[in-house]
């Protein structure tokens, strides 16, 4: 297989040789993107062969991207099959700081790969079809749905698909799982193999019979080496799935199958299980079924040997010229889908546009949003642009704050602040409504005394090319800590350092700032004294630039966050001040 060059700047990547836990040593990258990197691995003392799933520095601390990422190792710790990739650990290097999936290396092909060769032969659909839907048995009994069934996610070790495995758990959706910061699903999937039930359709419950529907356009692209024309824009998506697609071409032997398993009623599908068992026999005729009688035809026997080794000859050349590493590709490690800015920032567009209180969006915003009728544009970048103008342009109300992670044409990660998850909830439905699928939203819950300044971020919306960034050393600390970081992306721009604490305080620390080559370094010891707020108590570190000094910005003292936002705000409007600001949320633990 040929593997793409990482897209990552080489300063993400781990060399060859660094230890993780002192039990991995990284051999090679193997997979690069917006989220993530995949590294070739081996375990130390053994030497055995593995795969490495590591989150970016930057995303590390991103409370959307760890769910993703525990939920993928949550739901292979419950999975033991011999179709489904082996879960060995998850946890975070201690000295990276970052954390990592480890599990078993595939040595193969994806299935989409071997496909570009030609399709399977009846026998070997059979074998594929019965080790897959083995796999996602075994998941479903467990309560876990792939959400995510596809060519890609099927690696095929030597062109032998009676081995196949099932891999990116990452979307996974399970009962057993408990993500209870993380607001909505994740990812629909890949756009060309989602059920009805993931574009809207039959009340949008994604269950294991979503799996059925995605696994029978994967079983018709077996057979056919040609997928069906499942994508298109939101309109074409969700009526392609209102009907059983055209299966002329698909061998009458199995057309019955394919014929349940592509009903648009998921109730009407069979079970992985039933999948699993199927005995091919004379072809059926299925009531109500678009394609009405059939009868079965038995290829000739003096074609079959012609086409096998004519099979086999083209699959022998795919494997001579393919590279023999393990394809691991999962919707976060796709460059050319999902952009990803910097994590930690949290955006505030310029007040150039937005300062005075009557040119924010109208309170009926969301409602709008709600009722809009799905119609993204055809092409990617245009469907990217549509779902981040709609995150920019949502309005949650009061004390609501939301910014794009990792952002695409059918993948979303979203990040945000409030005092209540409700708001957030309501975000999921519209989301899900306007575009598509739905996104997966970390909320990072703040006082009702902060939720000023949470309002402050909000309205500051503009040009995220002139916003600050704020990078820390760490987001959770213990009394006695230090808190340091650094501000850097603020020009020629005057940089006031706030602290909100959790009693909605805010306090000018810009003293602490120090100067440097292109950044503004800081450090503060966390205190132990009274002065401490309480345990576990979120505190918002508030970086916000403008052209030249407000007074307002430099209170002398601890000023209520309503006050000080009000007056900052007031004297923007009055002296025609444009402002950016960046936050960061810190937990001071016991």
């Amino acid at each position: 297989m040929n593997q793409q060059e990482p897209t990552r700047l080489p300063h993400y990547r781990l060399s060859p040789g660094t230890r993780l836990n002192g039990i991995y040593e990284i051999d090679s990258m193997i997979g690069a993107g917006g989220m993530g990197e995949i590294y070739k691995s081996h375990e130390i003392q053994t030497g055995t062969a593995v795969a490495i799933k590591m989150l970016l520095p930057e995303m590390s601390e991103n409370e959307a991207a760890l769910a993703l990422f525990r939920r993928e190792a949550s739901a292979l710790h419950y999975l033991m099959h011999d179709a489904i990739v082996r879960y060995f650990v998850f946890t975070v290097e201690p000295t990276l700081q970052r954390p990592y999936l480890a599990m078993e290396f595939v040595d193969g092909q994806s299935l989409a790969d071997m496909l570009s060769g030609g399709p399977l032969s009846f026998e070997a659909l059979r074998r594929l079809m019965r080790r897959v839907a083995s796999g996602l048995n075994a998941a479903h009994e467990r309560g876990i749905t792939h959400r995510d069934v596809s060519p890609d996610n099927i690696i095929v070790p030597r062109s032998d698909v009676a081995r196949a495995k099932i891999i990116d758990f990452g979307i996974a959706r399970s009962t057993q799982l408990n993500d209870a910061t993380i607001i909505g699903s994740g990812f629909a999937g890949k756009h060309n193999y989602v059920s009805p039930e993931q574009v809207g359709l039959f009340g949008g419950d994604v269950t294991g019979k979503s799996d059925v529907y995605s696994f029978g356009l994967v079983l018709f692209h077996a057979l056919t080496g040609t997928k069906l024309d499942m994508g298109g824009t939101q309109f074409q998506l969700v009526e392609k799935r209102r009907r059983v697609p055209d299966l002329g071409a698909v061998d009458a032997r199995i057309r019955p199958l394919l014929e349940r398993m592509l009903q648009p009623d998921p109730a009407a599908r069979p079970t992985m299980a039933e999948i699993e068992n199927w005995n091919v026999g004379p072809a059926r005729a299925m009531p109500g079924s678009p394609t009405g009688s059939i009868a079965a035809e038995e290829p000739s026997r003096a074609m079959r040997p012609r086409v096998r080794y004519g099979l086999l000859a083209t699959l022998a050349l795919c494997v001579i010229v393919a590279s023999s590493v393990a394809y691991y590709e999962y919707i976060w490690l796709a460059p050319t889908e999902v952009d990803s800015p910097p994590p930690a920032e949290l955006k505030g567009p310029s007040a150039e546009k937005t300062t005075a209180p009557e040119q924010r969006p109208p309170p009926d915003t969301r409602k709008e949003a709600e009722t809009a009728p799905p119609k993204p544009p055809d092409d990617a970048p245009v469907r990217s642009d549509a779902v981040r103008k709609f995150v920019a342009q949502y309005d949650g109300g009061d004390c609501f704050f939301v910014i794009p992670v990792a952002i695409g044409a059918s993948a979303a990660v979203l990040e945000g602040m409030g005092a209540s998850t409700a708001p957030f909830e309501a975000l999921d439905r519209a989301f899900k409504k306007s575009q598509g699928f739905e996104p997966s939203i970390g909320v990072r819950l703040v006082t009702s005394a902060q939720c000023p300044a949470v309002s402050f971020l909000s309205r500051l919306r503009g040009e995220s090319s002139r916003t600050p960034r704020i990078s820390l050393g760490s987001v959770k600390l213990r009394p006695g800590e230090v808190l340091a970081g650094n501000v850097e992306n603020f020009a020629n721009r005057v940089v006031e350092l706030l602290l909100i604490g959790d009693d909605g305080q805010v306090q000018n620390v810009s003293y602490l700032l120090k100067p440097g080559t292109d950044a503004l370094s800081f450090s503060s010891e966390i205190p132990r004294t009274d002065e401490a707020s309480r345990p576990n108590s979120p505190q918002l570190l508030m970086a916000v630039t403008t052209p030249r000094v407000l007074d307002s910005l430099r209170q002398p003292r601890p000023t209520p966050a309503d006050q000080f936002f009000l007056q900052v705000l007031s004297e923007a409007q009055r002296t025609n001040i444009a402002m950016n600001a960046t936050a960061r949320y810190i937990t001071v633990q016991k």
